[in-house]
């Protein structure tokens, strides 16, 4: 359906070139459990959700660059970044075109149901379906792990975000579904069944828009970094046990951030083992304890995530609530007994006056298993 809006979003646009040649969709990202510390290779649990976004082109009549989405329209002379909403999508093409697949100038049209800047992908989910359709549009295929590569090249080396590899790997997910267990250190990312029978998600966008190459989420991860430095670890999966305590005593903020990275690492391990046994309770508490830690030893948290995450909790049936994303702004999930989900939606959305919407939100197939005529391996 998303790729059919892109395609007639494209046919309505004045002087084209005609038909959409080629289209492409992507799924968003839920963070389950693991946040801020995919960029310093710690271990994420996510899954794709059933929210995305679809992008069209068709080869332009005279060299310029153009693309149209949700009423905003970009053209240049070349697919570089300029600042705008063309950026992700048109990086697509600079990162394919350095890898050997050149294109010629491009059309594009962008729709989505996933909500822009809200915690939930949606970037990458434009850089992923833009390098689908692009694909092919080529008639070319990658191996899985190179197209994820090149999507974190888009964002991260074209537009210039300083992300982390979650984003991208959690859009192209795994063939067998469910979720993905990432372990950002070495790369590598494993199957968890999703075995909850009887809890859904439920998803409230605040109506605050985050950044995350913004300069909280910057400040984060220099923060970070510099914890990392001074316990003498690469990584934090490289943290050993008596790391833990030496973290402590580093200064503040670092050792908040620290311990945070520590723990949400093993609340990420703990919680994909609750997924696939089943245990809804455990991964609620887990979901919660990473809310907890995201807002009181990161501080990427705002009174509006808290509201919405403290809103759900308080209807029976709520199991546990979290922010997604890099926070500062953007969206709450909980985790929610399925007759409890309609309350809970209810509930988190009148607890915050400026929100875009609640909804249930369901995990979904990636690109491993959707784009298999483009991606290989």
């Amino acid at each position: 359906m998303l790729e059919q809006r892109a395609r007639e979003l494209l046919a309505e646009e004045p002087g084209g070139a005609g038909a959409a040649v080629a289209s492409g969709a992507a799924p968003g990202r839920c963070t389950l459990v693991g946040e801020h510390v995919d960029y310093v290779g710690g271990m994420v649990l996510c899954c794709p959700v059933d929210r995305g976004v679809a992008v069209a082109l068709r080869p332009s009549a005279d060299g310029r660059w153009r693309l149209v989405s949700a009423g905003r329209r970009v053209e240049r002379p070349t697919p570089e970044p300029a600042g705008d909403v063309g950026d992700r999508a048109f990086a697509a093409a600079v990162v394919l075109a350095a890898g050997g697949i050149r294109l010629p100038a491009l059309e594009m049209a962008v729709a989505a149901d996933l909500p822009e800047a809200a915690g939930l992908a949606s970037s990458a989910a434009v850089c992923c379906a833009a390098m689908v359709a692009m694909l092919r549009l080529a008639g070319a295929r990658l191996p899985t792990g190179r197209f994820v590569e090149l999507a974190l090249a888009a964002e991260r080396d074209v537009v210039g975000v300083p992300c982390g590899p979650l984003d991208q790997a959690a859009v192209v997910g795994l063939p067998a579904g469910g979720a993905v267990l990432l372990d950002c250190g070495r790369g590598a990312a494993d199957v968890v069944p999703w075995h909850l029978e009887t809890a859904v998600l439920v998803a409230c966008d605040t109506g605050e828009t985050h950044d995350v190459g913004g300069a909280g989420y910057r400040e984060r991860r220099a923060e970070a970094e510099a914890a990392l430095r001074m316990l003498g670890a690469t990584c934090v999966g490289r943290i050993e046990p008596c790391d833990v305590a030496a973290a402590a005593r580093l200064p503040e903020p670092l050792d908040r951030r620290a311990r945070h990275l520590v723990t949400e690492t093993q609340r990420a391990v703990t919680a994909a083992s609750a997924l696939a046994s089943g245990d809804a309770a455990t991964l609620g508490l887990l979901m919660s304890a990473s809310h907890a830690s995201l807002r009181d030893d990161y501080e990427v948290s705002t009174p509006a995530l808290d509201a919405a995450v403290g809103a759900a909790l308080a209807v029976p049936g709520c199991l546990g609530a979290r922010l997604v994303g890099a926070g500062f702004g953007g969206t709450a999930i909980a985790l929610v007994d399925a007759p409890a989900a309609e309350g809970v939606r209810m509930a988190m959305k009148a607890a915050v006056p400026g929100s875009r919407g609640a909804w249930r939100l369901a995990h979904a197939p990636g690109l491993a298993v959707t784009a298999t005529d483009v991606l290989e391996g």
